[in-house]
């Protein structure tokens, strides 16, 4: 099929496959420099382990656990989300504000708890309290959460 046979349509996703083709391949030829200096940088750390202690088995150190870095909020969103939340509700327990109808993302209290988002909220909430934002009534299960 010669160039002029094609349709504009095929040209343009044409265009764009090649685009991304493109871009895809950068990226690997980038990650592949960085795999590159990390290991580099990681030969260093275990020459001089062994130069500071040559009874050092490097093989025997445990890898760190790379955090895993969910967007599901933006930064400082989740703690506003939460503090407007206790503040649009009337004090009782499970009351959310709105009607208990869910917050601005659209999300139930329940369908949240069976996410991913729900330790998100319990951690943020201790953050919460630790700055002496909000203050935690009774544990666990029966907690219930106010403004300090």
């Amino acid at each position: 099929m010669t160039e002029t046979s094609r349709s504009r349509g095929d040209r343009y996703a044409l265009s764009a496959l090649r685009k991304k083709r493109a871009e895809l391949a950068s990226e690997i030829v980038h990650l592949e420099r960085q795999l590159r200096h990390r290991r580099d940088a990681l030969g260093h750390v275990d020459a001089t382990l062994r130069l500071l202690d040559p009874s050092v088995n490097t093989k025997e150190i445990p890898n760190k656990r790379y955090p895993k870095r969910v967007r599901l909020f933006s930064q400082g969103e989740l703690g506003r989300m939460i503090l407007g939340a206790l503040r649009d509700g009337n004090g009782q327990p499970g009351d959310y504000g709105g009607g208990g109808n869910g917050d601005p993302k659209g999300w139930r209290p329940r369908e949240a708890a069976r996410t991913a988002s729900a330790p998100r909220v319990r951690s943020n909430l201790a953050y919460l309290e630790r700055r002496h934002l909000v203050t935690k009534l009774g544990n666990r299960t029966s907690a219930c959460w106010q403004l300090s």
